[in-house]
């Protein structure tokens, strides 16, 4: 991945259209360098047809908007959260995006804040 973003831009987002994995994971919907610039979303897993069922365009854009959300925080420095309805809760299933929210728990929202102030 990248040491630094491309223009000033700080952040660089990928969204890729195949399955991801890593060495200790059969899959991940995303990875991203913590504290870093880059991150990667992988669209795969977050369709209903990967699942065998009809599509459904609402579903996945709230997965992915969730999921693009979720491995930026990770740039930013922020780590899993426990609390499962804060967007950087750890996600091993599709039902785990879909229970989470759009936002970030109180704790998670002060870390990136404190993190931001003055960068």
């Amino acid at each position: 991945m990248l040491d630094e973003a491309p223009g000033g831009t700080g952040k660089l987002l990928g969204v890729i259209d195949l399955d991801l994995c890593i060495p200790i994971l059969t899959f991940v919907f995303g990875e991203a360098q913590l504290g870093g610039t880059g991150a990667l979303v992988s669209l795969a897993r977050l369709r209903q047809e990967f699942y065998g069922l009809d599509p459904d365009e609402a579903l996945f854009l709230e997965r992915l908007h969730k999921e693009c959300l979720h491995e930026l925080g990770h740039t930013y420095g922020l780590v899993h959260c426990h609390h499962p309805e804060c967007v950087m809760y750890l996600s091993n299933t599709v039902h785990d995006v879909d229970r989470k929210g759009r936002t970030m728990c109180r704790a998670c929202g002060d870390i990136l804040q404190a993190g931001t102030k003055g960068g």
